[in-house]
């Protein structure tokens, strides 16, 4: 008799949240969470550069591609720009809305293919 499973192992490439495959994103060098003074919450992707960030509404918005000139400078994308500030928290600014303040409530550093989760705030 066969024995068939319908579920399927986590590889070590997956996201423990299920929002992306690590092993599609190589570039990935850290995932932060950040929750919104209008009650939404970000998924922030920072890239391997350190110039390119990867942001998007959760729980299920596409990424919005971002780009910084420089370290420390405002990330700049297609209508939204992001500027973050070393005590964890983070602008959003687009042109047809008020600017919107975010805090850092998770963070995650990749190491290889997994992540070690830190402290948030």
């Amino acid at each position: 008799m066969a024995v068939l499973t319908a579920c399927s192992d986590r590889t070590a490439g997956d996201d423990p949240d299920g929002r992306h495959d690590r092993s599609s994103l190589p570039a990935l060098i850290g995932e932060q969470i950040y929750a919104c003074d209008d009650g939404s919450k970000y998924d922030a992707d920072f890239l391997a550069d350190g110039l390119t960030l990867d942001m998007a509404r959760l729980p299920a918005e596409k990424p919005v591609r971002l780009s910084a000139p420089a370290t420390g400078l405002t990330y700049v994308g297609h209508n939204l720009n992001v500027a973050i500030s070393g005590s964890g928290a983070l602008t959003m600014t687009r042109p047809d809305r008020k600017p919107v303040r975010c805090l850092r409530i998770r963070s995650e550093q990749a190491i290889g293919n997994s992540t070690k989760e830190g402290a948030g705030g």
